[in-house]
C-alpha cells in the first residue's frame, strides 16, 4: 500500500481530494487521519466511551447505553481522505448504532502540531473527544478511513 504522508509545516486550503496510493491512507507524521463516518453507523465507531448519563435517573438505565463513539461532523470540511471529509475538531455522539443519543465534541489535535486545513490542526489517532453530558474523555481509536 501507498500511504500518503503529510509532514512538517502545512496548511492545507480549498477544497483538496487527498488519497494513498493502493488503499493506502493518509497520514501526519506516519499517524492515520481521523475521517468522518455516518452517524450511528455500526461496525463504524471512532472509539468507545465509559457509560453515559442515566437518564431516567437511577434506578433506571440510560435511554441510550450503548458506548460506541462516532465523530460525525467537522467543523472545517474541505479537504477529503478517500472520499471522506478529515475531521479538524467536530461533532461526535455516543450511544447505540443508528441512535448514538449522547452529543459531544472533538478536541484540537494533540497529536499534531504542524498540519492543517484553513489554520486548524488535522485530528489524528490517538486525539480525543469529550461526552458533553458526562464529561468523559474518549480517545480516538479509529480513524475511519
Amino acid at each position: 500500500m501507498g500511504d500518503l504522508k503529510l509532514s512538517g509545516l502545512l496548511n492545507l486550503a480549498g477544497n483538496l481530494k487527498l488519497t494513498g496510493r493502493d488503499g493506502g491512507k493518509v497520514k501526519v507524521n506516519e499517524i492515520e487521519v481521523v475521517v468522518e463516518t455516518q452517524k450511528g453507523q455500526a461496525g463504524a465507531s471512532h472509539g468507545q466511551a465509559p457509560a453515559p448519563v442515566p437518564i431516567p435517573p437511577p434506578p433506571g438505565s440510560p435511554t441510550d447505553p450503548g458506548l460506541d463513539v462516532w465523530v460525525f461532523k467537522s467543523f472545517n470540511p474541505t479537504v477529503k481522505a478517500n472520499g471522506k471529509n478529515i475531521v479538524t475538531q467536530g461533532i461526535c455522539a455516543q450511544g447505540n448504532p443508528g441512535t448514538a443519543t449522547w452529543p459531544g465534541m472533538v478536541q484540537t489535535s494533540i497529536m499534531n502540531s504542524t498540519v492543517t486545513i484553513n489554520r486548524i490542526f488535522i485530528n489524528l489517532l490517538g486525539d480525543m473527544c469529550i461526552i458533553l453530558p458526562t464529561g468523559a474523555p474518549v480517545p480516538i481509536k479509529v480513524s475511519g478511513q
